[in-house]
């Protein structure tokens, strides 16, 4: 079962143990413009983002993806500006502070400085389920010879409507997947083993009129001069299915959200 969070303006909370708070915290505006951004747990109980918008703080600090924050209009109003919004946040605890630890007094700063209140509750929210086509799966299991362990190797936007992944495993597929869809996609392949793998499609954004995409490295290299490359690609659906025998099955998934 998936772990939604569920953001609340206002909530009454349940008496608790004091939860772990950062020594000293500065929470402040990026300066607008800059480039990149992340979230870390570093060691020496210290939490450090750097340009990231509100929304993609909640994902690193609850451990969830996008599609798993919903929540009062005001304070889902805060997340939207969020969006173009981006902050940076310095903090530190305990030296001897563990992730989970560091994790849970980021939660805290979250509440102070954003009155962030969170509680439980179960829906049925719409998915892709991306399960073993008819025909079975045709991913091709990663090179013997990679020196990384199983499935720690990563995706790469090629060009629009090109991703491609190396000794990578299910679930980060799942992730670069639900960016280009509707809708939050799920895993129920039972698919273990890592693999590299291939993906074209014609975006639905696509407007150039030329409706192309790259057929091999070789045609991407071109694209990237002057001209498109005159092969027409399938829709994401479609490219899933037949280039590796999963398909994009739409469905309702039970999620439990906070």
């Amino acid at each position: 079962m998936r772990v939604k969070l569920f953001i609340l303006a206002a909530s009454v909370a349940l008496a608790q143990a004091p939860a772990p708070v950062f020594e000293v915290a500065s929470v402040k505006s990026a300066v607008p413009g800059t480039r990149g951004g992340q979230v870390q747990f570093l060691s020496g109980g210290r939490f450090v983002a750097t340009n990231v918008a509100l929304n993609f703080i909640i994902q690193q600090v609850y451990e969830l993806r996008d599609f798993q924050i919903v929540g009062a209009p005001n304070m889902m109003a805060l997340i939207a500006d969020g969006y173009s919004a981006r902050y940076e946040i310095q903090a530190k605890g305990d030296e001897s502070a563990t992730e989970a630890q560091v994790r849970e007094m980021a939660k805290a700063l979250l509440a102070e400085r954003f009155q962030l209140k969170v509680h439980k509750e179960t829906r049925d929210l719409p998915v892709y389920a991306l399960i073993p086509a008819k025909g079975g799966i045709k991913l091709k299991t990663a090179a013997k010879d990679d020196k990384r362990p199983p499935g720690r190797g990563g995706i790469a936007n090629m060009d629009r409507g090109w991703i491609q992944g190396s000794n990578v495993a299910i679930p980060a597929l799942v992730l670069v997947l639900s960016r280009s869809m509707d809708r939050p996609v799920v895993d129920k392949t039972n698919f273990t083993e890592a693999f590299d793998f291939r993906l074209t499609w014609t975006p639905d954004s696509d407007t150039s009129g030329d409706g192309s995409c790259p057929a091999s490295f070789a045609a991407m290299q071109e694209r990237l001069g002057p001209g498109p490359v005159p092969t027409n690609c399938p829709s994401i659906f479609t490219a899933v299915q037949e280039q590796m025998g999963l398909k994009l099955d739409p469905q309702k998934e039970p999620i439990e959200v906070r």
